[in-house]
């Protein structure tokens, strides 16, 4: 038995189904074409008057009263001018389609992604034009096969597959006899299936679709199309199986949802196969899919990230302002005063600030998965950000392009109802790109008129990064402009006098600067239209809106994309930013140089908002309160004793360990990453979260129902780990609260639980020994960062919050030992090792100095002032003056707490 009987029935239905499509938009194209001039033609006539001799005699009708026949023919000659604009953007469309066709042929899924942005008279014009050429192809493109007609069991494994429902028991696996074996089977997709589904049936594990996935997004199917949305299958599409021995000999039915335990022998400790599936032969990566991260695919890679109504920038310039916020809270611990009472504020859930979703884009975009078997479904993972110093304006087919596209001689003009947007967020990547150089000088320079920043930035007055020079005319900023042309040509010359005699680089002189200008005297124009001329790619951009002179024009409308302008830019999208967002990142960015917002300006950008951003001491959650935690203050307690009475003790301060009554289990390095993160997440909330919580956390993709099933799967998995490492089957390690889920803190004892209660004690004593006992407790417990060496997202909600608590432990406990101590060294140990980890905190040098002072040791004082000030400088800061002071005013006692 052949396959060739079926595959040429497969290939008339598809050629059936392309001369379908072919004629119903053959039809639509040609009733808009023709039919409707036709139409108009038969039923007014001719949209021009035939019968006027002259002016006077066309102003002469036009005076005459209104009459029926007059109205008619003007709304005749409305609906052909309606019909004229048709067919202007239809003509548009279709050069978009020819220019697109390569990408259309391997993508079918660029025509909705280009559609979904425009209106719907444009949209409708580019449906129409796309799926006329694309049917026409697929009628005319030669039918291939994907099967091995040498294989003959394969027809019936595929019969026997697609005739399966969507919730069947697996079917067993055929093995091939042919002499080029495969790493696959083909599979027919029918009505109603997803990959999840796909994956239970017949792999055995839902978590398993993205290797279906992975195998058959190569495949070009019978319409043209290609697998580009995992979440978009077409009935009879094929679909390729990975078949291997491990994927074999280990299917079965799905878990079951039920969380009881079954009375079987508990499953054996060996990972799940990490065979990766391997592409097509005839599938060559490009080099673009060559550089990407395992399991990453292009199109799951945006560059564009949206950081409120209206807005969007670059992943590059979000990871400048996640450089402002980590610069910005190094300012805020500058002068924070030790205190373990101070509740915190639990953490935002809307992510409601720009800086907020920025800055979790870029943790997404460091959060790799490393481990071969780390096949959770995610929520699509931003690209990685161009290198440090990059300004990037704008999307080009999934990259990012830079300042560069817009140094073009003769200068930028931008116009168009998305032009001032666009010019927002140039001014504010210029900002946020200088973040990642600090100390070092800013690559990009922004000049500018205050008038041009007060349109765009109204209400935002005050300082501004350093990265920008505000002028307060536009003459003054044209000078800056030629002044900076003069330096960078000088700066070009010793270069390369530097070059010729064997030197490095000079440095401190920006690479480029752009010159923004709104508005310009007519007297201004000719020496502007001049140092226009001189723009060049990596020294000068020219950037004006309203009137000004300018050889290209760039018109862009509200979403940035680019209707008209250079060739450079066609199908690009610029990023832009509404005033509101735009404020709210001005904010961060003064908050990176310890610069705090105006009264005005707070107003206009929800401080309360921002200041999750850029505090160090909120708003980061803090361990529950002995009233919001369900287990009660004796389940704490426990949770805080010695290994011996817990079968099972997680270390999550440093490198996460897993020990089983008191030895380290290595079994914990050879499970799942997502499984480390499940056990690490329930370890740092102990009051438990619920499935959305955790689903939102470990950045899970899918409905509410699918992260759900996930959540299950995940908890299943920590459970078989911790029976398996404990030679247990009955007990649980995971609880369920109602809807929360938690680790039992009966069996599972935390280093983070016992942190947390000493923190608990130390804040509520009033024994002064008893309260150094319970920093001594947190300091010893402290072992370094949470989850050293992982990159979970949550982690950042957590991490400042722990170790400043940390810090403070250290600080009060020097400050006790020094009150009750004449020795001086365990109080400076401690002190120096808050320095350590907190190196910008002012306050605590400022102990350091008067113990070093009040022992005679000068010498130790000034150089401690220099370890400071060195410090300060990663921050574009100094030593405030009473620090200073303190090595010559006179000597005092040391600080008691």
């Amino acid at each position: 038995m052949t396959s060739k009987p079926s595959t040429a029935l497969n290939s008339a239905v598809r050629r059936l189904g392309c001369a379908l499509r072919l004629a119903v938009s053959a039809a639509a194209l040609s009733a808009a074409v023709a039919g409707i001039p036709y139409a108009l033609f038969l039923s007014v006539g001719s949209p021009w008057p035939d019968r006027v001799t002259s002016v006077d005699d066309l102003l002469d009708r036009l005076s005459q009263p209104v009459s029926d026949p007059f109205v008619l023919t003007l709304v005749a000659l409305v609906a052909w001018v309606c019909w004229a604009y048709f067919m202007a953007v239809l003509a548009r469309e279709t050069l978009w389609v020819l220019r697109s066709l390569p990408q259309l042929l391997r993508d079918a899924g660029a025509v909705r992604r280009h559609t979904a942005s425009l209106p719907a008279h444009r949209a409708a014009a580019a449906v129409l034009v796309a799926t006329l050429l694309l049917a026409l192809i697929g009628l005319w493109r030669p039918y291939t096969a994907d099967a091995d007609e040498s294989d003959h069991r394969l027809p019936a494994l595929r019969q026997v597959v697609a005739a399966a429902p969507v919730h069947a028991s697996p079917v067993p696996p055929q093995t091939t006899t042919s002499r080029s074996t495969k790493a696959y089977v083909t599979y027919t997709v029918a009505p109603g299936d997803t990959l999840w589904d796909i994956a239970a049936a017949h792999l055995g594990d839902p978590l398993q679709w993205p290797k279906i996935y992975e195998l058959s997004c190569a495949i070009r199917q019978s319409d043209g199309s290609l697998l580009s949305d995992p979440d978009l299958i077409m009935p009879g599409w094929e679909l390729r199986l990975p078949l291997s021995k491990d994927a074999s000999d280990t299917r079965r039915p799905a878990p079951p949802s039920q969380d009881s335990p079954k009375p079987s022998s508990p499953p054996a400790l060996t990972a799940p196969p990490t065979a990766e599936a391997t592409p097509p032969a005839d599938h060559e990566p490009s080099q673009k899919e060559q550089t990407e991260e395992p399991g990453q695919s292009s199109a799951r890679r945006p560059v564009a990230i949206g950081v409120g109504p209206a807005s969007t920038i670059g992943i590059t310039a979000a990871a400048g302002i996640t450089a402002a916020i980590v610069l910005a809270r190094r300012h805020a611990s500058r002068r924070h005063e030790a205190d373990l009472t101070a509740p915190l504020p639990e953490p935002k859930r809307d992510l409601g600030s720009a800086a907020d979703r920025a800055h979790r884009a870029v943790l997404a975009s460091r959060t790799t998965r490393h481990d071969t078997d780390a096949h959770l479904p995610r929520r699509p993972v931003p690209a990685t950000p161009r290198e440090p110093g990059a300004v990037t304006v704008a999307e080009l087919r999934g990259c990012e392009l830079d300042m560069d596209a817009l140094a073009l001689p003769g200068g930028v003009h931008l116009v168009g109802p998305g032009a001032c947007d666009v010019a927002r967020a140039i001014a504010l990547a210029v900002g946020a790109a200088a973040q990642r150089l600090r100390p070092a000088p800013h690559a990009v320079r922004l000049i500018t008129p205050a008038p041009t920043l007060d349109r765009l930035l109204p209400g935002a007055g005050g300082e501004f990064p350093k990265a920008w020079t505000v002028t307060d005319t536009p003459l003054a900023a044209l000078e800056t402009a030629e002044h900076f042309l003069l330096e960078h040509a000088r700066h070009q010359q010793e270069r390369l006098t530097a070059h010729a005699e064997g030197q490095g680089d000079p440095d401190n002189v920006p690479a480029m600067a752009v010159l923004l200008l709104d508005r310009a005297d007519p007297d201004l124009k000719p020496r502007l239209a001049a140092l226009a001329a001189q723009a060049r790619s990596g020294r000068l951009a020219v950037l004006t809106l309203d009137a000004a002179p300018a050889q290209h024009a760039l018109h862009i409308d509200v979403g940035g994309a680019v209707d008209t302008g250079p060739d450079s830019l066609a199908d690009a999208t610029l990023f832009t930013l509404a005033p509101e967002p735009a404020i709210e990142l001005l904010t961060t960015l003064r908050a990176a140089h310890g610069k705090h917002p105006t009264a005005s300006a707070a107003r206009k950008t929800h401080a309360t908002d921002v200041a999750h951003s850029t505090r160090t001491d909120a708003p980061i959650p803090t361990p529950p309160s002995p009233e919001s935690d369900p287990a009660g203050p004796a389940s704490r307690k426990e949770s805080a004793t010695s290994n011996g009475k817990h079968p099972v003790h997680i270390k999550l301060f440093g490198r996460f360990t897993l020990t089983v009554h008191g030895k380290e289990c290595a079994l914990a390095d050879a499970r799942k990453e997502e499984t480390r993160e499940y056990l690490s997440l329930l370890g740092a909330y102990p009051s438990g979260l619920n499935a959305e919580e955790i689903a939102d956390k470990m950045n899970l993709a899918g409905n509410p129902e699918e992260t759900k099933a996930k959540v299950a799967n995940l908890r299943r998995s920590a459970r078989r780990l911790l029976r398996t490492a404990t030679g247990t089957h009955t007990p649980s390690f995971v609880i369920l609260s109602g809807e929360r889920q938690r680790l039992d803190p009966q069996l599972v004892a935390t280093d983070l639980a016992a942190f947390t209660d000493a923190v608990r004690e130390a804040a509520s004593t009033t024994t002064p020994y008893a309260h150094a006992d319970a920093l001594r407790q947190i300091v010893e417990t402290y072992d370094g960062q949470l989850c050293d060496g992982s990159d979970y997202m949550w982690l950042d909600d957590l991490r400042p919050s722990l170790h400043r608590r940390a810090v403070d432990a250290l600080v009060l406990l020097a400050d006790h030992m020094a009150q009750h101590s004449t020795d001086p060294e365990p109080a400076l140990a401690l002190l120096n090792q808050a320095a350590d980890f907190d190196p910008t905190n002012e306050r605590v040098y400022q102990r350091i100095v008067r113990l070093q002072r009040d022992v005679g040791r000068d010498d130790a004082a000034h150089r401690t002032l220099a370890l400071l000030s060195h410090r300060l400088a990663d921050i574009d800061a100094e030593p405030e003056p009473a620090t200073t002071a303190l090595l010559y005013g006179a000597v005092r006692p040391a600080a008691s707490r």
